[in-house]
Protein backbone atom coordinates (compact mmCIF):
# COMPACT_ATOMS: atom_id res chain seq x y z
CA UNK A 1 0.00 0.00 0.00
CA UNK A 2 1.37 3.37 -1.05
CA UNK A 3 0.84 6.80 1.57
CA UNK A 4 1.02 9.68 -0.03
CA UNK A 5 1.49 13.26 2.36
CA UNK A 6 1.65 16.62 0.69
CA UNK A 7 2.40 19.66 3.02
CA UNK A 8 3.36 22.88 1.33
CA UNK A 9 5.04 25.82 3.28
CA UNK A 10 5.44 29.61 1.77
CA UNK A 11 7.96 31.73 3.26
CA UNK A 12 7.84 35.43 3.78
CA UNK A 13 8.44 37.99 1.10
CA UNK A 14 8.94 41.45 0.48
CA UNK A 15 5.61 43.63 0.31
CA UNK A 16 4.61 44.61 -2.57
CA UNK A 17 5.69 41.92 -4.60
CA UNK A 18 4.11 39.05 -6.48
CA UNK A 19 3.88 35.36 -4.64
CA UNK A 20 5.30 32.44 -6.39
CA UNK A 21 2.33 29.87 -6.41
CA UNK A 22 3.13 26.06 -6.34
CA UNK A 23 0.68 23.58 -5.96
CA UNK A 24 -0.42 20.62 -7.49
CA UNK A 25 2.76 18.49 -6.95
CA UNK A 26 1.88 14.32 -7.86
CA UNK A 27 5.18 12.34 -7.40
CA UNK A 28 5.06 9.25 -9.34
CA UNK A 29 7.68 6.59 -8.01
CA UNK A 30 9.26 3.33 -10.37
CA UNK A 31 12.07 0.67 -9.89
CA UNK A 32 13.69 3.44 -12.08
CA UNK A 33 13.23 6.85 -11.41
CA UNK A 34 11.31 9.69 -9.26
CA UNK A 35 8.41 11.55 -11.49
CA UNK A 36 7.51 14.74 -9.65
CA UNK A 37 4.95 17.31 -11.21
CA UNK A 38 3.86 20.44 -10.15
CA UNK A 39 1.98 23.72 -11.44
CA UNK A 40 3.76 26.88 -11.14
CA UNK A 41 2.93 30.41 -11.31
CA UNK A 42 5.24 33.77 -11.39
CA UNK A 43 8.55 32.58 -12.20
CA UNK A 44 11.56 34.43 -13.85
CA UNK A 45 14.15 33.45 -15.89
CA UNK A 46 16.95 34.22 -13.64
CA UNK A 47 15.34 32.03 -10.44
CA UNK A 48 16.62 28.28 -9.83
CA UNK A 49 14.15 25.28 -9.48
CA UNK A 50 15.65 22.26 -7.21
CA UNK A 51 14.92 19.45 -5.45
CA UNK A 52 15.93 17.88 -2.03
CA UNK A 53 15.43 14.24 -0.85
CA UNK A 54 15.95 13.04 2.49
CA UNK A 55 15.10 9.09 3.59
CA UNK A 56 14.34 8.52 7.30
CA UNK A 57 17.36 6.20 7.65
CA UNK A 58 19.56 7.34 5.42
CA UNK A 59 19.54 11.31 5.45
CA UNK A 60 19.71 12.87 2.65
CA UNK A 61 20.48 11.98 -0.75
CA UNK A 62 22.60 13.93 -3.54
CA UNK A 63 20.19 13.36 -6.73
CA UNK A 64 22.53 14.37 -10.07
CA UNK A 65 20.93 12.59 -12.70
CA UNK A 66 17.93 15.06 -12.86
CA UNK A 67 16.40 16.21 -15.89
CA UNK A 68 13.10 17.97 -16.65
CA UNK A 69 11.91 21.41 -15.49
CA UNK A 70 14.61 21.88 -12.98
CA UNK A 71 17.27 24.54 -12.55
CA UNK A 72 17.31 28.07 -14.01
CA UNK A 73 14.77 28.95 -17.08
CA UNK A 74 11.66 27.32 -16.07
CA UNK A 75 8.79 28.30 -17.22
CA UNK A 76 5.77 29.38 -15.19
CA UNK A 77 2.76 26.87 -15.66
CA UNK A 78 0.78 23.97 -15.22
CA UNK A 79 2.39 20.24 -15.21
CA UNK A 80 6.11 21.05 -14.75
CA UNK A 81 8.38 17.78 -14.75
CA UNK A 82 11.06 17.05 -12.86
CA UNK A 83 12.76 13.01 -13.12
CA UNK A 84 15.43 11.65 -10.98
CA UNK A 85 16.97 8.77 -12.19
CA UNK A 86 18.23 7.55 -8.72
CA UNK A 87 19.08 4.17 -10.09
CA UNK A 88 21.71 6.22 -12.67
CA UNK A 89 22.97 7.22 -9.03
CA UNK A 90 23.33 3.89 -7.68
CA UNK A 91 20.54 4.74 -4.66
CA UNK A 92 17.97 2.30 -3.77
CA UNK A 93 14.91 3.53 -2.34
CA UNK A 94 13.29 0.99 0.02
CA UNK A 95 12.18 3.51 2.88
CA UNK A 96 9.86 6.23 3.38
CA UNK A 97 11.26 9.44 1.63
CA UNK A 98 10.44 13.25 1.51
CA UNK A 99 10.99 14.92 -2.02
CA UNK A 100 11.49 19.01 -1.79
CA UNK A 101 11.04 21.15 -4.23
CA UNK A 102 12.67 24.80 -3.99
CA UNK A 103 12.73 27.77 -6.06
CA UNK A 104 15.57 30.16 -5.18
CA UNK A 105 15.83 33.62 -6.52
CA UNK A 106 19.49 34.63 -7.79
CA UNK A 107 21.28 36.59 -5.62
CA UNK A 108 22.34 40.21 -6.78
CA UNK A 109 25.90 41.01 -6.62
CA UNK A 110 26.19 44.14 -4.72
CA UNK A 111 26.40 46.63 -7.40
CA UNK A 112 28.74 49.61 -7.40
CA UNK A 113 28.47 53.42 -6.11
CA UNK A 114 27.08 56.45 -7.48
CA UNK A 115 29.05 59.29 -9.39
CA UNK A 116 29.17 60.54 -6.09
CA UNK A 117 32.54 58.49 -5.19
CA UNK A 118 34.43 60.91 -7.71
CA UNK A 119 34.42 63.47 -4.66
CA UNK A 120 36.63 60.77 -2.61
CA UNK A 121 38.59 60.46 -6.02
CA UNK A 122 39.25 64.09 -6.23
CA UNK A 123 41.26 63.63 -2.90
CA UNK A 124 42.72 59.88 -3.15
CA UNK A 125 42.41 58.64 -6.60
CA UNK A 126 41.77 55.03 -7.12
CA UNK A 127 39.69 55.10 -3.48
CA UNK A 128 36.65 56.37 -5.58
CA UNK A 129 37.21 53.87 -8.47
CA UNK A 130 36.91 51.03 -5.90
CA UNK A 131 33.97 52.03 -4.29
CA UNK A 132 32.16 52.15 -8.16
CA UNK A 133 33.01 48.02 -8.61
CA UNK A 134 30.66 45.25 -8.11
CA UNK A 135 31.08 44.19 -4.65
CA UNK A 136 33.72 46.84 -4.43
CA UNK A 137 36.53 44.76 -5.85
CA UNK A 138 39.77 46.21 -5.30
CA UNK A 139 42.22 44.69 -7.94
CA UNK A 140 44.82 46.66 -9.72
CA UNK A 141 43.58 50.20 -8.42
CA UNK A 142 45.43 50.90 -5.59
CA UNK A 143 48.01 51.49 -8.43
CA UNK A 144 46.44 54.25 -9.59
CA UNK A 145 47.09 55.52 -5.66
CA UNK A 146 50.48 54.62 -5.78
CA UNK A 147 51.54 56.14 -8.98
CA UNK A 148 49.78 59.08 -8.71
CA UNK A 149 51.46 59.91 -4.95
CA UNK A 150 54.53 58.70 -6.60
CA UNK A 151 54.86 61.09 -8.87
CA UNK A 152 53.80 64.11 -7.22
CA UNK A 153 56.07 63.71 -4.48
CA UNK A 154 59.04 63.17 -7.44
CA UNK A 155 57.45 66.03 -9.45
CA UNK A 156 57.78 68.12 -5.93
CA UNK A 157 61.22 67.25 -4.60
CA UNK A 158 62.20 67.87 -8.13
CA UNK A 159 60.91 71.06 -7.76
CA UNK A 160 62.58 71.94 -4.56
CA UNK A 161 66.22 70.42 -5.81
CA UNK A 162 65.47 73.38 -9.23
CA UNK A 163 64.90 76.06 -6.82
CA UNK A 164 68.34 75.44 -4.59
CA UNK A 165 70.24 74.51 -7.83
CA UNK A 166 69.24 78.27 -8.79
CA UNK A 167 69.91 80.07 -5.80
CA UNK A 168 73.31 78.48 -5.82
CA UNK A 169 73.38 79.78 -9.28
CA UNK A 170 72.55 83.22 -8.83
CA UNK A 171 75.42 82.88 -6.22
CA UNK A 172 77.93 82.03 -8.45
CA UNK A 173 80.53 85.25 -9.57
CA UNK A 174 81.54 83.75 -13.23
CA UNK A 175 79.28 82.98 -15.87
CA UNK A 176 81.52 80.36 -16.69
CA UNK A 177 81.36 78.60 -13.10
CA UNK A 178 77.77 79.24 -13.36
CA UNK A 179 76.11 78.37 -16.34
CA UNK A 180 76.62 74.17 -14.91
CA UNK A 181 74.10 75.02 -12.42
CA UNK A 182 72.00 77.08 -14.58
CA UNK A 183 71.44 74.08 -16.53
CA UNK A 184 70.84 71.58 -13.64
CA UNK A 185 67.97 73.58 -12.23
CA UNK A 186 66.43 74.37 -15.85
CA UNK A 187 66.33 70.21 -15.86
CA UNK A 188 65.31 69.87 -12.34
CA UNK A 189 62.42 72.06 -13.37
CA UNK A 190 61.72 70.18 -16.45
CA UNK A 191 61.25 66.68 -15.03
CA UNK A 192 58.78 68.63 -12.32
CA UNK A 193 56.75 69.81 -14.73
CA UNK A 194 56.61 66.62 -16.49
CA UNK A 195 55.73 64.50 -13.48
CA UNK A 196 53.21 66.97 -11.85
CA UNK A 197 51.53 67.51 -15.44
CA UNK A 198 51.53 63.13 -15.96
CA UNK A 199 49.86 62.88 -12.20
CA UNK A 200 47.53 65.61 -12.89
CA UNK A 201 46.25 63.28 -16.10
CA UNK A 202 45.72 59.87 -14.20
CA UNK A 203 43.60 62.54 -11.10
CA UNK A 204 41.64 63.74 -14.15
CA UNK A 205 41.04 60.03 -15.75
CA UNK A 206 40.56 58.19 -12.36
CA UNK A 207 38.19 61.11 -11.73
CA UNK A 208 35.89 60.90 -15.30
CA UNK A 209 36.30 57.27 -15.01
CA UNK A 210 34.53 57.40 -11.35
CA UNK A 211 31.64 59.87 -12.76
CA UNK A 212 30.69 57.46 -15.98
CA UNK A 213 31.23 54.46 -14.08
CA UNK A 214 28.89 55.53 -11.20
CA UNK A 215 26.13 57.16 -13.56
CA UNK A 216 26.38 53.72 -15.49
CA UNK A 217 25.73 51.80 -11.93
CA UNK A 218 22.63 54.39 -11.43
CA UNK A 219 21.21 53.48 -14.38
CA UNK A 220 21.11 49.90 -13.85
CA UNK A 221 19.88 50.17 -9.99
CA UNK A 222 16.95 52.26 -12.00
CA UNK A 223 16.60 49.24 -14.39
CA UNK A 224 16.78 46.44 -11.64
CA UNK A 225 14.19 48.16 -9.70
CA UNK A 226 11.55 48.31 -12.17
CA UNK A 227 12.10 44.70 -13.01
CA UNK A 228 12.21 43.75 -9.28
CA UNK A 229 8.50 45.24 -9.33
CA UNK A 230 7.36 43.70 -12.95
CA UNK A 231 8.44 40.27 -11.66
CA UNK A 232 10.05 39.41 -8.11
CA UNK A 233 9.65 35.81 -6.88
CA UNK A 234 9.44 36.90 -2.94
CA UNK A 235 8.61 33.35 -1.30
CA UNK A 236 10.87 29.77 -1.63
CA UNK A 237 7.98 27.67 -1.57
CA UNK A 238 8.69 23.99 -0.09
CA UNK A 239 6.85 21.17 -1.18
CA UNK A 240 7.13 18.38 0.97
CA UNK A 241 5.66 14.61 -0.15
CA UNK A 242 6.17 11.23 1.99
CA UNK A 243 5.91 8.39 0.31
CA UNK A 244 5.67 5.05 2.20
CA UNK A 245 5.78 1.64 1.03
Amino acid sequence: MLALLLTGTAYGQPPGNARLAVSNVRVELDTQRVKIIYDVANLIATDSVYIQVESRRSGFFKPKTVTGAVGKGVSSGPNQTIYWDYRLDGVTIDDEIRVTVLAKPMIQPVSGGGPANALLSALVPGLGTILVQTNRKIGWRPVITATYGGLLAYGLVQRSRSKQTYRTYESQTGEQQAEPYYNQATQYHHRYLVATRVAAVVWAVDVAYTVLKGMKNGKKKRASVRNVVAGWVGTTPTLGISMRF
